[in-house]
């Protein structure tokens, strides 16, 4: 109990970092945003939290994240999901040389980017990642609008239709699939009750 409190507390105190920032004002414009958006405060924990970590190879990390956060939101396991979106934020900021003086210059732009202008890539999570690891901004605007756009299309391929993720939610799924069945037996049961009441007997004629 006494440790709960303590994270409780720390959780309170804790000022999110600018990527957590910058990366949360991305996910607003994304469908993923309504099914996180309870766990602000996870994204950003973790957000900031992935800016100290010692990355190895950027590009399989980030794609193992978003294989992370795909199956997070498949399976309706919101919370990790937050935590995933989070990490795939910064590291995708990080893996471009970010430091939270960047962020600086980066906060205010985030706040007045024009999203009309943010471009959805057609293009695998491979191949996003790829292009964005290759990209070269001159200008710190230039960078947000293409870290914009490939955070965007990375979510882009989430499943955050409800129906589908209700179905790989393992207990929901076997709810349903029995309700279904039960559902099938009892309309069976009346389709044959009702064909043997419209059954009619045939007249035996008397002998002459």
């Amino acid at each position: 109990m006494k440790a709960l409190i303590l994270a409780v507390l720390l959780l309170s105190r804790f000022q999110p970092s600018n990527a957590a920032y910058i990366g949360w004002s991305v996910v607003e414009h994304s469908g993923v945003y309504d099914i996180i958006k309870v766990y602000e405060r996870e994204f950003e924990l973790w957000a900031s939290e992935a800016l100290l970590w010692e990355v190895a190879n950027y590009r399989e990390t980030i794609l193992t994240c978003y294989r992370l956060l795909y199956g997070a939101i498949l399976h309706n396991e919101l919370e990790e999901a937050a935590q995933y979106c989070g990490v795939l934020a910064s590291l995708l900021l990080k893996a471009k040389g970010y430091t939270e003086a960047t962020g600086e210059t980066l906060m205010p732009l985030a706040e007045s980017l024009d999203w009309s202008k943010v471009r959805l890539l057609d293009l695998s999570p491979e191949e996003i990642v790829d292009e964005w690891l290759l990209f070269k901004a001159e200008s710190p605007e230039e960078f947000l609008y293409a870290y914009a756009s490939a955070l965007l299309s990375l979510l882009d391929n989430m499943p955050v239709n409800a129906f589908v993720r209700i179905m790989h939610t393992p207990l929901v799924r076997e709810m349903y699939i029995a309700s279904l069945v039960l559902i099938i037996a009892a309309s069976t049961f009346f389709v044959y009750k009702r064909a043997k009441r419209e059954v009619v007997k045939p007249e035996i004629e008397a002998p002459p």
